[in-house]
């Protein structure tokens, strides 16, 4: 697998800080700029160092003249790499596809504890993305006009269905769309086949995944099994839709995970004594 240069955004703490570092990972057709917009400033100036990188073929990372070959294993390559350099197992933060690739971290015990917010439901998208074709047969070929720079009005107003909530404005609408970028064709079809992986090994570590109580591309039915997998608290964002990193709600959001992170010690030393009380060999 090629090794390439990963574009990172690094916001440190207000103030030092000894817990983990947090490590965004971004969702599909977008880049670490989603984050930028509001949760790494939010948690930067709460104590945390934030780090956020662009997977290959993304931002200003390397690999956009190849980008229909990248794969899923490729993102979980150029996650793995920043996370060498950092030099300390982070708390792993993605979102949609991002926390598809938090989760395969996680598998690996490269980090110390994940939030999954809008994940990747367990059985792929290939059922959403029927849903979503058939209730809105014109999407995707938007989304690509929005990837080429191409904004109509029609585009504006299915993003907001598909993505936010109700509430959203015109102006948060179209800073969106200067995020959007296309995505790799093979990891499109990676996320669907999700469901025919088989399982790896789940390793005790904290977890939290967070979801839009109005999410259209993963409804909270489709995530409680990602949750139960996990083991995890399960948060349900009000009046929220898929792109709750970005969302007219997003601190409410932000604010639940940061208090999940407050309670981060307590939870590892449970996970920890939980471990420490298995019988051998199990």
């Amino acid at each position: 697998m090629t090794k390439r240069q990963i574009h990172t955004i690094q916001r440190p703490p207000r103030t030092p800080s000894n817990g983990p570092p947090l490590l965004f990972l971004h969702g599909g057709y977008m880049d670490s700029r989603s984050w930028d917009a509001h949760f790494l400033p939010y948690f930067a100036e709460r104590g945390h160092h934030c780090h956020a990188l662009d997977f290959s073929g993304h931002g200003r990372s390397d690999g956009h003249a190849d980008r229909d070959a990248l794969s899923v294993d490729d993102y979980l390559a150029d996650s793995l790499q920043v996370i060498g350099a950092i030099g300390r197992k982070p708390v792993v933060i993605g979102h949609s596809m991002g926390a598809l690739i938090a989760e395969r971290i996680l598998e690996r015990s490269q980090a110390v504890a994940g939030v999954l917010i809008s994940p990747v439901p367990a059985n792929g998208t290939l059922e959403s993305a029927m849903k979503l074709l058939l209730r809105y047969p014109q999407f995707l070929r938007e989304v690509a006009n929005i990837g080429r720079g191409r904004v109509s009005a029609q585009a504006l107003r299915l993003l907001k269905e598909v993505y936010f909530s109700p509430t959203t404005t015109p102006e948060t609408l179209l800073r969106f769309t200067e995020l959007v970028q296309p995505e790799s064709v093979r990891a499109i079809c990676d996320l669907t086949l999700v469901g025919w992986r088989w399982p790896a090994r789940r390793p005790e570590l904290p977890v939290l995944v967070v979801t839009g109580e109005l999410d259209t591309v993963f409804p909270p039915s489709m995530i409680l099994p990602v949750a139960k997998r996990w083991n995890a608290e399960l948060q349900i964002v009000a009046d929220t839709g898929h792109a709750l990193i970005l969302d007219e709600h997003w601190q409410t959001g932000a604010a639940g995970v940061l208090g999940w992170l407050q309670g981060l010690d307590t939870a590892q030393a449970r996970f920890s004594g939980s471990a420490q009380q298995l019988p051998c060999g199990v």
